[in-house]
């Protein structure tokens, strides 16, 4: 049991670590059961907390078996995606209600929807004011 433990905690630093050196931001790990699936039980949500706009935003979500399970998921998309860029970039320029700041937020995703979902995670819509646009290829 501590063994599965401490391989947990070590995918999650590696994970921290490779986020933290690529952008500044903190990773955090927000786990879900869900008891009705008969396969990958265990969702993982991967966001990102920037302080100088003082909000998180989800980065991916994976499913899985396990908590490791979705760990070297997560951890292997975050390989791919500096690889392989299977998935389109898209800048979101947003503010929120009440602030006086613009700021802008960096997203990948097969989609312009799917992107809008990630900055919107689990946030009132009706607190941004945001646009979104598809970046060059580099």
């Amino acid at each position: 049991m501590a063994d599965l433990k401490n391989k947990r905690i070590r995918l999650e630093s590696k994970i921290q670590r490779l986020l933290q050196h690529d952008n500044g931001v903190t990773s955090h790990f927000d786990y879900h059961i869900h008891m009705n699936s008969k396969k990958n039980t265990i969702e993982l949500n991967l966001l990102t907390f920037n302080p100088v706009h003082d909000e998180y935003m989800l980065l991916n979500s994976v499913f899985g078996k396990s908590s490791i399970d979705c760990l070297e998921k997560m951890e292997a998309y975050l390989m791919q995606e500096k690889f392989d860029r299977t998935e389109k970039s898209f800048t979101i320029t947003w503010k929120k209600s009440g602030d006086e700041g613009e700021h802008k937020s960096y997203f990948r995703g097969i989609s312009e929807e799917q992107v809008i979902q990630k900055f919107l995670h689990e946030k009132n819509p009706e607190e941004f004011e945001f646009s979104i646009k598809e970046n060059p290829l580099t």
